[in-house]
């Protein structure tokens, strides 16, 4: 069954910020180390049927560069490794 999840990025201006905005609202495990190699390993773990809307992306994408795009990259490595994962970027 199919999970939805909107993570709204307007107020996200640090990694940390964004890494908050990921434990709040997906079901990560205790252990999740808040960093991005630990995203992709829970994504590609437990992200099976998952839904993940960003909304507001363009105002993040502005604040946090290049770890944005690399958010996006491994957004995408994941959905390729995991049949029913889906993550969208609306800006």
């Amino acid at each position: 069954m199919e999970q939805v999840f909107y993570i709204d990025l307007t107020e996200v201006s640090t990694k940390e910020e964004l890494q908050e905005a990921l434990v709040e609202t997906l079901p990560l495990p205790d252990y999740y180390g808040r960093n991005l190699d630990a995203l992709y390993d829970v994504l590609t773990e437990c992200g099976d049927g998952w839904n993940i809307i960003f909304y507001n992306a363009k105002f993040a994408q502005y604040r946090l560069g290049k770890y944005f795009d690399a958010l996006k990259r491994l957004c995408v490595e994941a959905m390729e490794d995991v049949r029913d994962l889906k993550i969208r970027f609306y800006m």
